[in-house]
């Protein structure tokens, strides 16, 4: 995710501006030689340029708010403290700072006019396509943001687009022939899939109590646990009719039409309802749950459930697993409503005799006798096999002309097609698939190809250039400016 961050950050800037969270603490990132000490507010200074704590704080924020909005909120604190986000942010700012340095060295300006252009030409801060002055300045209260500050960031990425545009190199003719053989070589090709359950293998009793010998822990009894349960529905609560219309007045919101208005309560009543229901069956539900925690009333059923069975809600299943017995666990909502628990007992996994686990050790010794025939098989077969051939040369964007393979396998064939030494030879697709392959002719510019792809190998060519010369740069620059570091992360 960060490689893709620093790939494509030119495109996130406003997307990431207008976003905000709490900020999140971070841990140290290393660039070579340090100056450690109090610098007030200041977390670094490269050459000219300061690097403060808030803004590491504002940009550590807005980035990791955007990866959850990516990610639809399946992102946290664990999750980014394991992607290293903090130290990419860091770094990032380093990079930025030394770049700055650069773009003010060579002179390189941004004005007023130009800041405030960027700012009225943000769909944000605009109503009915035009710059809202009102809205702008709400946007940035609700983001925790001074304008000031806003548009010295803003000054700051113009500045480095302008610095981009400058140093934007040019793709000579053998950079975009070399660039077009990497994307466009064309192989003609004689292929064909060959599937572990296609090999035949014999089943011999003495190797199956082997297997079962070296992989008993794999063939156990389930996890077994009794609990004592209460379910709560809410179509069994009574209401009355004062209440429900006070629920109504004030989540009245929640309940519009298709052109957002909102909808009489005659005519919301029965939504109305079952969300009051809902309520009302979350607050009985914490009242047994207390109840069956301290002991004053009893379960209405008690059960045996396995660790495999799917009655139980995913969020509750979880619970039990580093559960004691005794614990009550707090109400869990269910279709039916809330579901309160207690773990009675809790019955440990039992070692399976060999004749109780006889199926599926025959099952699992299958199949991986079966996938490590599937290697030898393809080797001998490489040689000799008769396959399919491709209709003349193909690169690595002609998917649907591998016709044998579903679109993801062939996709994964051709791109691993495409970096083989050997002319001959199989690719993995899986544990229990792979594709035989024999490369008949092959032609280093397929230019039909490029041809109709110029636009995009002058893009790909283009950027791996810059790409090239942006690190290169870095390395100067770190040579040029000090880095000094006063608060480490």
């Amino acid at each position: 995710m960060i490689s893709w961050m620093q790939k494509h950050k030119k495109y996130l800037v406003i997307t990431i501006w207008i976003s905000t969270i709490a900020f999140v603490g971070a841990g140290f990132v290393g660039w070579g030689a340090y100056k450690y000490g109090s610098a007030g507010d200041t977390m670094a200074k490269v050459g000219d340029t300061k690097i403060t704590v808030r803004e590491f704080q504002n940009r550590y924020a807005r980035t990791y708010n955007y990866y959850a909005q990516l990610f639809k909120g399946d992102f946290d604190q664990q999750k980014a403290k394991e992607m290293g986000l903090d130290k990419a942010t860091f770094n990032e700012l380093i990079k930025e700072a030394l770049m700055l340095n650069f773009a003010h060295k060579l002179g390189l300006i941004v004005t007023d006019e130009e800041i405030a252009k960027n700012i009225a030409s943000m769909p944000q801060f605009q109503t009915e396509g035009r710059f809202d002055k009102n809205l702008y300045i709400k946007v940035l209260e609700q983001n925790h943001l001074r304008p000031k500050e806003f548009e010295s960031q803003i000054a700051k990425e113009l500045l480095l687009q302008k610095l981009r545009q400058a140093l934007s190199p040019t793709l000579f003719d053998l950079e975009f022939q070399t660039a077009a053989a990497a994307l466009f070589m064309g192989d003609k090709v004689e292929y064909k899939p060959l599937q572990a359950a296609q090999i035949p293998i014999t089943i011999d009793e003495k190797e199956l109590k082997k297997f079962y010998e070296e992989h008993k822990e794999r063939y156990q009894t389930p996890i077994y646990y009794t609990l004592a349960l209460i379910q709560v529905k809410p179509q069994e609560l009574k209401i009355d009719q004062q209440s429900l219309k006070e629920y109504y007045q004030s989540h009245r919101h929640k309940y519009t039409d298709s052109e957002g208005k909102i909808l009489p309560f005659e005519q919301a009543k029965e939504m109305v309802a079952k969300d009051y229901k809902m309520k009302l069956a979350k607050k009985e539900a914490l009242k047994k749950y207390i109840g069956l925690k301290k002991g004053k009333i009893k379960a209405q059923i008690q059960k045996r459930v396995s660790d495999q069975q799917n009655d139980l809600p995913q969020k509750l299943r979880q619970q039990l697993q580093n559960a004691s017995e005794g614990k009550t666990f707090k109400p869990v909502q269910t279709p039916q409503g809330y579901l309160v628990a207690k773990l009675l007992k809790k019955e440990p996994p039992k070692p399976l005799a060999y004749n109780e686990a006889k199926a599926m050790v025959r099952t699992d010794y299958e199949q991986e006798k079966r996938k490590e025939l599937l290697k030898i098989e393809a080797q001998k077969l490489a040689k000799t096999f008769h396959g399919t051939i491709t209709p003349g040369f193909i690169s690595q964007d002609d998917v649907d002309k591998i016709k044998e393979l579903q679109p993801a396998e062939a996709a994964k064939f051709l791109r691993e097609l495409f970096i083989q030494q050997s002319p001959q030879g199989y690719i993995q697709l899986s544990e229990d698939k792979v594709v035989l392959y024999r490369i008949l002719d092959q032609i280093l510019h397929n230019k039909p190809k490029i041809d109709k792809n110029r636009a995009l190998i002058t893009d790909n060519g283009g950027k791996l250039k810059e790409n090239v010369q942006y690190q290169n740069l870095l390395k100067k620059l770190q040579s040029i400016y000090k880095i000094e570091i006063y608060k480490g992360i």
